[in-house]
């Protein structure tokens, strides 16, 4: 501690932690004279357990060190700071910065466990701050201060410990029993081992609490009176607070404390007040009292403490004496929660009004507050709940206007909380409610109701524009918080690729205005929609925006931002390529996700497993969980992007029919048709994903189309919690599937540039495989086995391990084996056999690789070797009969077929088509070649070309090895290893 205060230049803190009476106040006692010797200020605060104000003890720590305009920083009166609770803090730390600047300080806070959660957020905002003072702390369990704080953990005596202090006070000849008894009965405690001491060895054997009860009976009555009803002040006991409470002078009460300082149960803090000596002896002094004592000093109390903090907790304590005074606890707690808001103690506030709502059946106004200030500390399942009880309590009562508020809550802070279908008609519905009986003087209250209606409806395929017309409205009403909340549903609802640009100026205003306003977490809400919106635009200032959020979130403690930072931290393990700590980052997302209660916890942490396992080439792993996404009752109707992830991951397993059967249904009004949300881009790659598998060249054509003025943008769903690389991939894929490889690749390589500057590596590996499948496919082999082992090998680095096994096994499986089976052919490599139909490219096929690296003409492909006369037909008429004939059968059959055997007919019927059509001329002649050569050239090209259109229907993969390996022209040949 020393260490400490003789350099507070670098600014140091020291938390001293241990269980109650282990010595920390006394150590800290110690180290402030010694720092007062060496010239420091000393400042003091300590924390109370019952009925403190918000945010005590700064109040007086800040009035003492910087004056008394610093403390009213901490009050929402105060107008020369931005009411939120962020840039209150903010102010309070750089007015101590400018003190404590002047002279070296050392600042102790004692018993910090005992403060509200809103004084343990400014401790830690200011520790964070490292300002050059040393800051020390005492608590009783770990508190999250600073990862640099200095700790100090006092522990209570053991038995030895306990035996040497004993002796070393001049207590000496104790047998061990007797010892080990002592050291039980006070745990090792120094504080008690003094009070046993001072009592005396003869009375050690009769315990503890018979030693505080020695202490008492050694009192006056009037004194032990005092010390009994002035305990439910608290540790620290005004003298005028006890006079009154007692009814008599204060004079009186000085003189009868100090019996009790003689006897070592009080200390005095100067003539005006004294302090118990320790929780444990208030206590005691507390248990003196009878129930009826007990609940009359309270409800006296109520009317001489000051503090609205203090008045309620006396007022819930005497509730119980009488209907008035619950009445009254409900009364007096809602005025002191409401001045708790006013100072960002909200989780106090919510506390204090969760006790209030137990004195009989809490009005809705209570519960709308109550609500109010739970949502305010980011609990977003309980404020759910309550809002519930308010609108129905509401209703109850028949009040228009208090049903309106509660109805606006049902909502949230985001847009389409209520996931489960009923309940969301029925928010909508006692939306739509409250603003039919809305009375019409209530301007502000029917334009934010309009207003939320409208934004909700847009996930129901509703128009953006009536929510842009509605928060036009309500500008024009000059109501900040009214405007702060429409700007954040204004923000949710344009939460698609094309508003991306607009939506960071509304992400802006949104922090500019909720900030003037005081409301901290729309603030909040800002700043995370501007981080998210930087993402979406792949603007390298995102990770800048995201710790300013990161810092904020950790000093106001608001879970429900907390986990979209969770989330967003998931997305940059997995672009950092550490899978292996996304996934475990994600489970921990999901958990706080859950407690929070936010309603796509779920969904998230699906998104974060489904883009960990794709990548890994493991995502077939989870396609049934993708189906059961995509079936779920809470899943809204827009919304496509988990259908098409269960086509894009079955097609990927080779369930082709199932693919295109989800494909079909998903594609069959129109790609255009499928409606814009904040996953869109991630459905269109999971559509031209499953499209580039099937080999379905017209989706891939419409969605390349639409895709194309999103080619800047990286595909991100939701908030940013999943980056699958930039958008260029998708159209290089797409371009590749309808056969444009120009296209492919100028998309190809410039996705590979852009997810080389978004940091991610995973995409950057497996754009830098999909390039080298298009440049194999146009013959610039050299360049794309260099493309693949650089894949191969990051996808190895990051433990994709499985996905590099299937490059590396497609740039060595080259060699495709044929045989027949029946009248259809075999043709594959090891692991990867499909069955196709005969046709004449087949057997072309089946010669070129009985023979690799062997040039065969295209005369002898087609004739078998003998040169054929001139204007010979391609089909003799016996030929083009049986294959009429054969096409006359198969349309016959088709109708009667099984779903799956009339699929196959109808791929034999088009090659028969597309075959006849080759054949034949002008008015149904057979065509006859130009000459031998060039008819063969011809001929044969086509039939390759047809024989592998069939195989790449059937297996892509397949395809794409035969594409880079079979070459035709006057000579054809299949070359395995080029």
């Amino acid at each position: 501690m020393e260490y400490a205060w003789r350099d507070t230049a670098r600014g140091r803190l020291v938390a001293v932690t241990g269980s109650a009476g282990v010595g920390k106040t006394r150590l800290c006692e110690e180290a402030s004279d010694r720092a007062r010797a060496a010239g420091l200020r000393v400042v003091w605060g300590r924390c109370w357990s019952d009925g403190a104000p918000a945010l005590w003890p700064w109040q007086p720590l800040l009035a003492e060190l910087c004056g008394a305009p610093t403390a009213g920083l901490l009050s929402s009166e105060a107008e020369s700071v931005d009411p939120e609770r962020f840039s209150r803090f903010q102010a309070v730390t750089d007015q101590l910065a400018r003190v404590v600047t002047d002279r070296p300080t050392m600042l102790v806070i004692d018993d910090l466990h005992a403060a509200d959660p809103a004084a343990q957020l400014l401790t830690r905002f200011v520790a964070k701050a490292r300002l050059p003072l040393a800051m020390v702390v005492t608590h009783r369990q770990a508190l999250d201060l600073s990862d640099e704080a200095l700790p100090i953990m006092l522990r209570p005596f053991d038995a030895d410990e306990t035996r040497d202090y004993l002796v070393t006070n001049g207590v000496e000849r104790l047998e061990a029993p007797l010892t080990d008894t002592i050291h039980r009965l006070t745990d090792g405690s120094p504080l008690f081992l003094r009070r046993l001491i001072a009592l005396g060895a003869a009375d050690f054997a009769g315990g503890l609490r018979e030693a505080i009860d020695q202490s008492f009976a050694q009192l006056t009555p009037e004194t032990a009176q005092l010390l009994a009803t002035s305990a439910i002040l608290g540790d620290s006991v005004s003298s005028a607070e006890a006079a009154a409470l007692l009814g008599v002078r204060a004079a009186q009460v000085i003189d009868t404390a100090e019996n009790a300082v003689q006897a070592g149960l009080v200390t005095t803090g100067g003539p005006d007040s004294f302090e118990y000596s320790h929780d444990l002896v208030r206590r005691a002094a507390l248990s003196r009292l009878t129930a009826a004592e007990l609940l009359d000093a309270h409800a006296r109390a109520v009317d001489i403490v000051s503090h609205s903090a203090r008045k309620a907790h006396h007022a819930i304590n005497a509730a119980p004496r009488s209907p008035a005074d619950a009445r009254r606890a409900v009364r007096v707690c809602r005025s002191a929660a409401a001045t708790m808001v006013r100072r960002f103690s909200y989780e106090q506030a919510a506390a204090l009004l969760a006790q209030a709502s137990g004195f009989g059946e809490p009005s809705a106004e209570l519960l709308l507050e109550w609500a109010d200030a739970v949502l305010a500390s980011g609990r977003l399942a309980e404020a759910r709940v309550l809002y519930d009880r308010a609108a129905d309590a509401a209703r109850d009562e028949r009040d228009p206007v208090l049903y309106a508020r509660t109805a606006l809550g049902l909502g949230g802070i985001w847009l389409n909380e209520r996931r489960d279908q009923l309940e969301r008609h029925r928010m909508l519905g006692a939306q739509r409610k409250a603003l039919a009986e809305l009375p019409a003087h209530e301007a502000t209250l029917r334009c934010r109701l309009e207003l939320r209606l409208a934004a909700e409806l847009v996930y129901s395929g509703g128009p953006v524009a009536e929510v842009v017309k509605a928060v036009d409205e309500i500008r024009e009403l000059n109501d900040d918080r009214a405007l702060a909340e429409a700007l954040s549903l204004c923000h949710h609802a344009l939460l698609t690729p094309e508003h991306v640009h607009e939506r960071l100026a509304i992400a802006q205003e949104l922090m500019s205005v909720a900030a003037a306003a005081g409301i901290d977490i729309l603030a909040l809400q800002g700043l995370c929609w501007q981080t998210v919106d930087l993402y979406h635009l792949g603007d390298p200032r995102a990770e800048r925006s995201l710790a300013e959020l990161k810092t904020r979130v950790d000093l106001l403690d608001v879970h429900s931002v907390r986990f979209i930072v969770a989330a967003l931290d998931v997305m940059r393990l997995f672009r950092e390529g550490r899978l292996a700590e996304a996934e475990e980052a994600a489970g921990r997302c999901l958990a706080l996700g859950n407690e929070v209660g936010d309603a796509d916890a779920v969904a998230y942490y699906g998104a974060h497993l489904l883009a960990i396992r794709w990548v890994q080439g493991r995502a077939g792993e989870l396609l049934d969980v993708a189906e059961q996404m995509a079936n779920s009752p809470t899943l809204i109707e827009a919304e496509f992007t988990f259908r098409a992830t269960v086509a894009h991951l079955a097609a990927d397993t080779g369930r082709h029919d199932q693919a295109r059967s989800v494909l079909s249904r998903l594609t069959a009004p129109g790609l255009d048709a499928l409606p814009q949300s904040s996953t869109w881009l991630s459905g269109m790659l999971a559509i031209v994903e499953a499209a580039a598998s099937l080999g379905d060249a017209s989706i891939a054509r419409q969605a390349y189309d639409l895709l194309l003025p999103f080619a800047e943008l990286p595909t991100m769903p939701s908030l940013g919690v999943v980056c699958f690389g930039s958008t260029e991939r998708t159209l290089g894929i797409a371009a590749a599937t309808f056969g444009e490889m120009d296209l492919a690749e100028a998309h190809l390589r410039r996705a590979v540039a852009a997810n080389l500057r978004l940091g991610n590596r995973p995409m950057t590996a497996m754009s830098k495989a999909d390039l080298a499948t298009v440049l194999r496919r146009r013959g610039e082999h050299q360049a794309a086995e260099e493309l693949l082992d650089s894949a191969v090998r990051e996808a190895t680095a990051m433990g994709m391990r499985q996905r590099a096994a299937a490059w590396a096994a497609g740039r060595a499986a080259r060699h495709v084996a044929m045989r027949r089976r029946e009248n259809r052919w075999l043709i594959g490599f090891p692991g990867r056999e499909v069955l196709v139909d005969d046709l004449i490219g087949m057997r072309h096929l089946a010669r070129l690789l009985a023979h690799p690296n062997e040039s065969i003409s295209a005369v002898e492909l087609a004739h078998g070797g003998v040169a054929p006369a001139s204007e010979q037909s391609i089909l003799d008429d016996q030929a083009r009969a049986a294959y009429t004939a054969r096409a006359h059968e198969i349309a016959e059959e088709i109708p009667r077929a099984e779903p799956a055997r009339a699929e196959q007919l109808r791929r034999e019927l088009d090659a028969l088509a597309a075959e006849l059509d080759a054949t034949t001329g002008l008015g149904g002649r057979g065509r006859a070649f130009t000459g031998p050569a060039e008819r063969a050239r011809t001929s044969v090209r086509k039939a390759i070309k047809r024989a592998v259109d069939v195989i790449r229907a059937v297996d892509p993969a397949v395809a794409a090895v035969l594409d880079s390996t079979i070459s035709t022209g006057y000579q054809c040949v299949y070359t395995p290893d080029r």
